[in-house]
């Protein structure tokens, strides 16, 4: 094995590296294979690289906890949306690092899991987000075992975290939501035109925040009634953002609220009142998106203001699904068709961009009003 300086500055990379080790090793059939690294900044960063080879090489699970995860991440980061990517490591230097990465990967066994999971219990962190954290280890554990010939996931052997049965879910975890009665009398509070539209198009639409934020003029289609949802803003690093695809990738069009087109129609109009306003302008920012820490500032003001109890952004979508359920139901009774859930949660489905199955598990059994429909439909069989 040895470290090589590469005199041909043509064969350096445009960042100036041009360090590289050349290593000679014997394959799975005997036979003399050579390993030609990629460049490296400098001497002693080409001769790190080199050792962790050698060590992967020779002694496969002797190795850091801490080198698994970063090739982990950096895996991540070429497979998953950047955003998924950001959290995720994120997640990892708050809640895994600073217990794991001293270990050899090795010498980790489900003693170590259960020590960490009870370190963790006692933050007081949801058991949702615990099993997101969970999660990640788990799936650090399977790229040793493909990439370091570690024999068993000790993480996923020790499985996820549990609510303990006596433990009663706090308000601020179950499913919040605002009624229409309730989104009406917060809706007379907000004065500006532009934050009018903004929670209107919430309410009116479920779409997801980021999906709102990176929205276009030339996103919606007046004439046909449809917003077409392509695109969605994306957290890159802590102070970077960029547009990417939708969640699930999949592109949707949603039907606009006769409300909606006409709030729409309104403010377009005001916002074409600008000497240069653009087609590809944001529908709520203009030239430039409206930042998340605007958002919550705004929506406390107003919500202060109605003295409607406040939800998180993300919660008006749920209070589009609550407004749909329970307007559907009503529709139903009054003109006294069945109710089809199954039909009713694939057209919700469709709408918000969700599958079938997410769609039941979150919002079967999202409103008591629902439940006593359901009640009722039971005691007139």
């Amino acid at each position: 094995m040895a470290v090589y300086n590469e005199k041909d500055k043509k064969k350096w990379t445009k960042d100036g590296r041009h360090w590289y080790y050349v290593v000679t090793y014997l394959d799975t059939k005997g036979k003399r294979k050579y390993k030609y690294s990629k460049m490296f900044i400098d001497r002693a960063t080409a001769e790190a690289e080199e050792l962790k080879f050698k060590t992967k090489r020779d002694n496969p699970t002797l190795v850091k906890f801490s080198i698994v995860a970063s090739e982990y991440f950096d895996y991540l980061n070429k497979s998953r949306k950047e955003s998924t990517a950001y959290t995720y490591i994120r997640d990892y230097k708050c809640h895994l690092m600073p217990y794991f990465d001293d270990f050899y990967i090795n010498n980790i066994n489900t003693q170590v899991i259960r020590e960490w999971h009870e370190e963790m219990d006692k933050k007081g962190l949801s058991v949702k987000y615990l099993n997101k954290i969970n999660g990640i280890l788990i799936n650090i554990f399977n790229y040793a075992i493909k990439n370091y010939s570690l024999e068993k996931n000790v993480a996923k052997e020790y499985g996820y975290f549990e609510r303990k049965r006596e433990e009663v879910i706090p308000d601020n975890q179950k499913l919040q939501y605002i009624t229409l009665e309730d989104f009406n009398k917060f809706i007379s509070f907000v004065d500006d035109p532009l934050w009018h539209t903004f929670f209107i198009f919430l309410f009116y639409t479920g779409m997801r925040k980021g999906e709102v934020q990176a929205l276009t003029w030339n996103d919606i289609d007046f004439n046909s009634n449809e917003i077409v949802v392509n695109k969605t803003l994306s957290i890159k690093t802590s102070q970077d953002y960029k547009i990417t695809a939708t969640k699930n990738y999949v592109n949707r069009k949603i039907k606009m609220s006769k409300t909606l087109r006409e709030t729409l129609i309104t403010y377009k109009n005001e916002c074409k009142k600008y000497s240069d306003f653009k087609e590809n302008w944001f529908i709520f920012g203009n030239t430039r998106f409206l930042p998340q820490t605007t958002i919550d500032r705004y929506k406390h003001k107003y919500f202060e203001l109605s003295g409607v109890r406040e939800i998180k952004i993300h919660e008006f979508r749920h209070s589009h699904v609550s407004l749909l359920i329970n307007e559907y139901i009503k529709q139903c009774r009054t003109k006294n068709v069945k109710i089809d859930i199954a039909k009713f949660f694939l057209m919700l489905a469709n709408r918000l961009g969700h599958s079938v199955e997410t769609m039941q598990k979150i919002y079967m059994h999202l409103l008591p009003t629902v439940q006593d429909e359901v009640v009722d439909i039971l005691d007139n069989l």
